[in-house]
């Protein structure tokens, strides 16, 4: 239950784009076309998670006896950084360097907002994580949340504009409104999610 309740609220309550208002540069990027918006949620996703997973045992291991419990965003942000770059290496092995090049500039996207991403978790992780199943749960349900943000933003955005928009709010005014409702639509249903397995 400390799991499942950590997930929904990390992913809906405390939406880290959304309702926290960190990462709208990723949402404002991948707003184009929903394509690219699904692979870079997901890669997103994944880079949040691993983040969190290996982050917050360096918190309660390292960082938290040793009294350094200030230091845990600078972790996550370092933890995110060589995990996404370590797989990009990987990844990128025996392809062109055509093929090389586009990884590393898709792994420096993705690193620099993941690290924007980790320092509200490992500010999280110092306020209210105290065990792992609620660390786990908040990996995951923060790396979703960012996952819907980008998803639901794109999808909006190229929504609208397909639709007659006035001249003026055609580009970023038309985005800047979309965004507002929908974090509007976000905290109008703060604590619901996370309070369903208290």
């Amino acid at each position: 239950m400390e799991f499942l309740s950590a997930l929904f609220t990390a992913a809906f309550d405390n939406n880290i784009v959304f309702a926290q208002l960190v990462g709208m540069v990723a949402v404002f990027l991948m707003a184009f076309r929903p394509q690219d918006a699904l692979r870079f949620g997901a890669l997103l996703w994944a880079a949040v998670t691993v983040s969190g997973l290996i982050g917050w045992p360096i918190y309660a291991g390292f960082l938290a006896p040793w009294g350094a419990g200030y230091l845990a965003p600078i972790a996550f942000v370092l933890v995110s950084t060589v995990a996404i770059f370590t797989v990009g290496a990987l990844w990128s092995v025996g392809k062109p360097a055509c093929g090389r090049e586009h990884v590393f500039v898709t792994c420096t996207l993705l690193s620099v907002n993941a690290a924007v991403l980790a320092v509200p978790m490992g500010n999280a992780a110092v306020a209210e994580t105290t065990s792992f199943a609620a660390a786990l749960g908040t990996a995951v349900g923060a790396g979703f949340g960012a996952f819907v943000a980008v998803v639901v933003f794109a999808t909006l955005s190229q929504r609208i504009s397909m639709r007659m928009v006035p001249e003026a709010l055609r580009g970023l005014p038309i985005s800047l409104v979309t965004a507002s409702l929908v974090c509007l639509a976000f905290s109008c249903v703060a604590g619901i999610a996370g309070g369903l397995f208290v």
